[in-house]
């Protein structure tokens, strides 16, 4: 009698025992998928804006690209014409370049031309006698869009040999996505403003570069 008593709770005891081994089995399971999931959690967290902007760059085309070819090519010799007369006979100009961001409240005054882009257009625009010579024009949808516009000189220090329309250059370009070209009316240089940097061009890569900063 006493002898199965006794066989009884030993088998009790296995039994809680390997019940207990499960239940504790079962929590680490658990804890351990818990934790697996909060790290996952935190990588997405942490990755997310970067695999968003990825992806938004990917998806994303700058004006520039979304042209037809033919259009790309004229848009293109149109400004490296002009910028070459400009240049050669020490005219002053700034032209913006308008890409994904709107300029429209970033600028002030300015006519609207709303015309096709032509070398000759450029020119006239810029020329010493023209009213609309001072200020900036602005090519929006491979069209002059307006001319005699201004913006805000940048802050940031700078070099004595730029001059107001490279502040302005250099201003725009720190608050929109836009390419600014600049001719020097003192020396007759040619520069290129976005982001927030000025870049000196030499004439005879002006078209290279401007494609490259166009796409960017």
């Amino acid at each position: 009698m006493l002898v199965n008593v006794l066989k009884d709770v030993s088998n009790t005891v296995a039994t809680a025992s390997v019940s207990t081994g499960k239940m504790l089995e079962t929590t680490q399971l658990i804890l351990l998928i818990i934790i697996t999931a909060l790290v996952s959690f935190i990588l997405i967290l942490v990755g997310l804006p970067k695999l968003l902007e990825l992806i938004k760059s990917k998806m994303m085309k700058s004006k520039y690209d979304k042209l037809g070819r033919s259009t790309q090519v004229r848009l293109i010799n149109q400004l490296r014409e002009a910028v070459a007369f400009l240049s050669k006979n020490k005219v002053g100009a700034i032209v913006t370049i308008e890409n994904s961001d709107n300029i429209d409240n970033l600028r002030t005054d300015g006519v609207i031309i709303n015309a096709n882009i032509s070398s000759s257009l450029l020119i006239s625009i810029f020329n010493k006698e023209s009213p609309l010579h001072d200020g900036a024009v602005v090519i929006r949808n491979n069209k002059i869009y307006y001319a005699s516009t201004f913006y805000k000189i940048t802050r940031k220090s700078m070099d004595n040999k730029y001059g107001s329309r490279h502040r302005a250059a250099m201003g725009i370009s720190e608050i929109c996505d836009a390419t600014t070209i600049v001719v020097s009316e003192e020396t007759g240089t040619i520069s290129i403003a976005k982001n927030g940097n000025i870049v000196p061009i030499k004439l005879e890569e002006f078209q290279e570069q401007l494609i490259k900063y166009l796409k960017d």
